[in-house]
């Protein structure tokens, strides 16, 4: 419980909302129990008054899953009445989808098709998140031979701070909500963003490295790092990212008339150049480091493509027990857009016409107050996010391909975007919308 929880006192008590009302992990039960309690409601006349209080609101960052009916239905109905009433504010999502090889709820895949579809014209930014490949980093680079959802919650808010560091604190180099957005959404279709965080490390590890910025770069861009399950990135292509480091040093001293030095700012212990050297040498490896893998942007960003932020303060490590990730002066959090999200796309994509080609409880959120339409509608809206990355990533191959035959090396370029075998799924499906 977490008016319980050490943390309870942090929150205001009429912020903490509770209801009893089950949703049945169904979307469409979510959103009519949004409706006939009033949730939706309640819930924006808290936001109101949290609002109030701010003195320059940016925008909100809306947490939640789409893998069941709470998280997809509610959140859907709650999100659009926020964009109505703060039409001007940015609306950050960083959402949880369903993992790879762990399910909790057998229909899934509808709920995530069905929250996907109908919060596309919405959300501003979708940070995509995954529990396993958060549960993987706990286990690799933490160390925790059985991860609790506690452990979980700690990275995200680690990836989540550093993201908000800029708005909090100093900076070399700012980074807004506005100007995170502005940099790493293209075009709306690309709104849909890969986290890394790092370094993690394991407590008894941290005294032995020293976390260079050169390292903790190179880490944010491995897939390792990343919190959803997406593999290839290097073999993907960047459309943009925004990569915010931060960290402070010790105080610098200042000269004073009776010769006694006094401290004043703190010292930065990470420098743009730095960053920007690191970066460069992850596009462009030199010719000693032939077990460095380029990073790749598409071809029309292949001299910018990432915005950096810098902040001078020291990333905050919670002592929880159970938690052993080891403290550092500096930290580093990536926002990549990276046309590997595709896979987890074409994930749900696969296992959602796999069960609508048989009308597997599809009576269930018929009878919830839907329809067969909205089915092909979201299905139909979820191929076109799929179709619109197939088509990029077809589009840069044939600009890089052109290139390597003016170059003369005769090389063929491969593109990796994670398809599976769309093609044979999408054939039952048409079958399946016919039936």
């Amino acid at each position: 419980d977490l008016k319980a929880s050490r943390m309870g006192d942090l929150f205001h008590p009429n912020s903490l909302l509770a209801f009893k009302q089950d949703c049945k992990s169904n979307f469409f039960e979510g959103r009519t129990m949004a409706s006939a309690f009033k949730i939706q409601d309640v819930v924006l006349d808290r936001i109101r008054l949290a609002v109030d209080l701010c003195d320059n609101l940016q925008g909100f960052f809306v947490f939640h899953s789409v893998g069941g009916g709470t998280g997809s239905g509610v959140a859907v109905e709650v999100l659009h009445d926020m964009r109505d009433a703060f039409l001007k504010k940015t609306i950050f999502e960083p959402v949880i989808y369903p993992s790879q090889h762990y399910s909790s709820c057998i229909v899934e895949p509808y709920n995530c098709l069905f929250a996907t579809h109908f919060t596309r014209d919405i959300v501003d930014l979708s940070i995509m998140l995954d529990n396993e490949a958060a549960y993987n980093i706990c286990t690799n680079n933490l160390g925790i031979k059985s991860p609790h959802f506690s452990h979980v919650n700690h990275i995200i808010a680690q990836c989540i701070s550093g993201v908000t560091s800029p708005l909090r604190y100093e900076t070399q180099l700012n980074a807004t909500l506005n100007e995170i957005l502005g940099n790493i959404v293209p075009t709306q279709p690309f709104r849909y963003s890969l986290l890394s965080l790092a370094p993690i490390r394991n407590e008894t590890r941290g005294g032995h490295e020293a976390f260079r910025t050169e390292e903790i770069v190179k880490e944010l861009f491995d897939e390792k790092n990343c919190l959803c399950d997406c593999i290839r990135l290097n073999s993907n292509r960047y459309l943009a990212a925004v990569l915010i480091m931060r960290g402070a040093g010790a105080p610098r001293s200042e000269a004073t008339a009776g010769g006694m030095r006094q401290p004043r700012d703190m010292e930065a212990v990470v420098s743009v150049n730095e960053v920007l050297t690191a970066v460069n040498e992850l596009k462009n490896p030199p010719a000693n480091k032939t077990h460095v893998r380029a990073i790749k942007f598409v071809p029309w960003m292949e001299g910018t493509g990432i915005k950096i932020g810098i902040v001078n303060a020291k990333p905050i490590i919670p002592h929880t027990k159970g938690f052993p990730m080891a403290d550092t002066d500096k930290q580093g959090i990536l926002l990549g857009n990276n046309t590997a999200v595709r896979q987890l796309f074409v994930r749900q994509y696969v296992r959602f016409l796999k069960l609508y080609y048989h009308k597997a409880y599809v009576w269930q959120f018929i009878g919830a107050n839907g329809d067969d339409d909205t089915f092909i509608e979201a299905k139909e809206s979820f191929r076109d996010i799929i179709d619109a990355y197939e088509t990029l990533l077809r589009g840069v191959g044939d600009i890089e391909q052109e290139r390597l035959t003016k170059s003369g090396t005769g090389a063929t370029m491969r593109l990796h975007g994670g398809t599976e075998r769309v093609g044979d799924t999408a054939r039952m499906g048409a079958n399946a919308a016919h039936r």
